[in-house]
C-alpha cells in the first residue's frame, strides 16, 4: 500500500506536525523516498581505502573493445584516489574490463580495471577505475585514510 492511508500516516508521523496547529503539507512519495534514501546513503560504511580528491588530470585510456579492436579515448579525470580514478565517459565500458590508464601529464601508466560504471539522470556516464597494482604511486601524492563515521565500524584493536 505504498500511496495508502498508512503511507500518509507514516509520512507524517515521521515529518512531525508544524506548529500552529495547522494540517501538514505531505511530502510526495517521491521526496519522502529521497529523504529516506539520503538518511541511509549517510550511515552507510565508509567502503574507501583512502580520501577520495577532485582533480582533474588529462588521461588516456587504452583497452580493447568486444570485437578485439584497439582504442584509445582521451578523458579526465574528475576525482582520484590512491588506489584509482574516477571519470566521465560516453565510450561503452564493461565492468571487469581492463584499461592501460595513461597520465598525458607526466607519462606514468598503470593497469586499471572497471570497477563500477554509473548512468545518472542528466545522461553523464561517470566510470570508477581501479588499479590492479597497489604499490604504485599514479598520481605522485600522499593520500589519507577517509574518516569514519559514527555508524562505521570500530577500528580493530
Amino acid at each position: 500500500m505504498a500511496g495508502g492511508k498508512n503511507a500518509v500516516s507514516f509520512r507524517i508521523c515521521f515529518y512531525g506536525w508544524p506548529s500552529g496547529g495547522k494540517r501538514p503539507q505531505v511530502p510526495s512519495q517521491q521526496e519522502h523516498l529521497a529523504h529516506v534514501m539520503s538518511l541511509l546513503h549517510f550511515r552507510c560504511k565508509e567502503r574507501r581505502r583512502t580520501q577520495r580528491v577532485s582533480l582533474t588530470v588529462p588521461l588516456g585510456l587504452h583497452g580493447h573493445n568486444e570485437d578485439g579492436e584497439k582504442f584509445c579515448i582521451h578523458v579526465k579525470s574528475n576525482a582520484v584516489s590512491q588506489h584509482g580514478v574516477q571519470l566521465e565517459t560516453e565510450h561503452p565500458l564493461v565492468v571487469g574490463q581492463v584499461l592501460i590508464i595513461v597520465n598525458e601529464s607526466s607519462a606514468r601508466k598503470v593497469e586499471a580495471r572497471v570497477a563500477s560504471i554509473q548512468r545518472k539522470r542528466d545522461g553523464k556516464t561517470y566510470v570508477g577505475l581501479e588499479f590492479l597494482s597497489t604499490e604504485i604511486n599514479f598520481w605522485s601524492m600522499t593520500f589519507r585514510f577517509p574518516e569514519r563515521n559514527r555508524f562505521a565500524e570500530p577500528f580493530p584493536k
